[in-house]
């Protein structure tokens, strides 16, 4: 009798024979957008900056950016969101999310089509993300890395009068080099390390340090082009539901095909630390749209096992597919569990049971119409906070469940929308929400923007209301200024003493040192009866 190990090198072995075995092709991406036609190439920036409802770029008006453009998120050659330019400088970008299938984060590739301005052929690193071109020597630092170092302080300082205080100097490095000295080795790097201080109502003081490691993998690309040996700590988009593993990876890449196989470990769950405790084993096949097409679509499908000591900890069939058009979007992904042992005999589960779904579809109606829709059931996503408004901690509390809703551009200036979201899972259980917000921007020389959002929610335990209020605007070539306003007031049903309300006020300003450096300085108020505090947070960060 076959042991699951052996079981899954079998399924392995059977994904690099039969109809995947054609004659090999130039090395495709496996999700990569088309590219631009020739006469207008595409290009490429970062992802600087995220706060609860922006997200800053490194390109702007002189790179070919105009307000209303919509820039393509990818991590990994995979499309993962959408964002919306609403306000530019010379070399700078603030944009609101339009969708996202992945929590978007600091260092992600945005790619889009540069207007008025010839825009360079992509090569280097970016060539190596979009799938666009071939491969090519980059003059990064260090022969070839890019990336973007940076330092962080968060203080918070308690207004209660309980003597609570919180402090954390950290430091980050992700760097990603492609053909390092003209050789076929990558290298990807994501470091984050921090350490707190915190002073207890006693007056007592602790610290901690926690040093996260949440990438460090070299990946050799192995005689012809297609085929690539990663190893190390490592994530693999056709693979996105493992998250982190360390390990190594075989992936094979045909024109419109992509093939893998993986083994592994999962880290410890709590410092990311390597851990032998679960073992984890698997692979997928991946088929594509042709290349230079204008509709951009996969579809991915596998089988992944883990073990521990005692026996089967989980197996599963996965499928993902992703679908880009000129007006439509999507992007699904959906697990199903076999279950058998101890999962059957004592936990009492369903020999066949669907577990995580995620959904995400976007309709562009019209130049000034859009639909959106979504579902959501994933149990744990790990979500990358440097730091938690009362807007965001609702936002992730009130992650699972489904919604859909529409926006509405009225002439050039007035943007408006309005979705209805129905939670589930959260700490709050079962819960609807109606949402609308409303905003201007583009008024004036300076990109002024004003937009409002007010959220009425109610559970079985509880009803409130959430409303806040920005606005933005650029300060000369290199200053953006975004204030917001916010409260949020929640009425129990069973105690009075449990109602819940909260003021905050949040100023940040973004400000570019040159083309490299980015410096953003941000504070905030929280007042309410549960907490009161400020906190204060700075980041200076050198791309290279």
């Amino acid at each position: 009798m076959k042991t699951p190990a052996q079981s899954l090198a079998a399924l392995l072995l059977a994904m690099f024979v039969g109809p995947l075995a054609a004659p090999p092709a130039a090395a495709q991406d496996a999700a990569s957008p088309t590219a631009a036609p020739a006469a207008v190439p595409s290009a490429t920036a970062r992802i600087t900056y995220m706060t609860s409802a922006s997200a800053y770029v490194d390109a702007g008006r002189d790179d070919g950016l105009r307000e209303g453009d919509e820039l393509a998120v990818l991590r990994e050659g995979q499309t993962v969101g959408a964002l919306k330019v609403t306000y530019l400088s010379a070399h700078r970008a603030s944009c609101t999310v339009l969708h996202a299938a992945a929590t978007l984060a600091v260092g992600d590739l945005v790619r889009y089509t540069p207007r008025g301005v010839p825009a360079p052929s992509v090569t280097g690193s970016a060539a190596a993300e979009t799938g666009s071109a071939p491969r090519a020597r980059s003059r990064g630092f260090l022969g070839g890395m890019h990336g973007r170092v940076g330092v962080r302080y968060l203080s918070v300082q308690d207004r209660t009068g309980g003597g609570h205080g919180f402090s954390e100097p950290a430091f980050d490095l992700r760097a990603d080099g492609y053909g390092l000295g003209g050789s076929p080795i990558d290298v990807s790097v994501d470091l984050r390390a921090r350490r707190a201080y915190r002073t207890t109502a006693a007056g007592a003081s602790e610290n901690d340090s926690q040093n996260r490691l949440y990438r460090l993998a070299v990946s050799w690309h192995v005689g012809e082009p297609g085929r690539t040996l990663t190893v190390g700590r490592q994530f693999a988009p056709a693979l996105a539901v493992l998250s982190i593993f360390d390990g190594v990876l075989y992936n094979r890449d045909w024109e419109r095909w992509s093939a893998g196989g993986f083994t592994g470990v999962q880290p410890d769950p709590v410092d990311l630390s390597v851990s032998s405790d679960i073992q984890e084993y698997g692979g997928y096949v991946q088929y594509r749209s042709a290349p230079d097409t204008a509709r951009v679509w996969n579809l991915t499908t596998g089988i992944i096992g883990s073990y521990t000591d005692q026996g089967v900890n989980r197996e599963f069939l996965y499928l993902q597919t992703q679908y880009h058009g000129s007006r439509l979007s999507s992007y699904v992904s959906q697990e199903v569990d076999y279950n058998r042992a101890w999962k059957v005999a004592e936990a009492g589960e369903s020999t066949i049971s669907p577990t995580s779904t995620f959904a995400n579809l976007h309709l562009r109606a019209s130049e000034h119409l859009d639909f959106y829709a979504g579902y959501d059931n994933r149990r744990n996503v790990r979500l990358y906070r440097d730091r938690v408004t009362p807007a965001t901690e609702f936002d992730d509390s009130h992650r699972q469940g489904g919604w859909a809703g529409a926006s509405l551009r009225l002439g050039e200036h007035v943007l408006a929308g309005a979705d209805l979201r129905t939670f589930s899972g959260g700490p709050s259980g079962s819960a609807h929400g109606y949402s609308a917000n409303l905003g201007v921007d583009r008024l004036t020389r300076a990109s002024l923007g004003l937009s409002g959002r007010g959220t009425r929610y109610g559970n079985d335990l509880s009803e409130g209301s959430l409303y806040s209020v920005s606005l933005g605007m650029n300060l000369g070539a290199r200053v953006h200024l975004e204030i917001t306003e916010g409260t949020l007031q929640e009425t129990s049903a069973l105690d009075s003493t449990l109602d819940r309300n909260a003021d905050w006020t949040d100023l940040n300003l973004d400000i570019l040192l040159g083309r490299r450096w980015y410096l953003l300085l941000s504070g905030e108020r929280n007042d309410g009866n549960m907490e009161s505090n400020v906190q204060i947070y700075t980041s200076l960060s050198y791309r290279f």
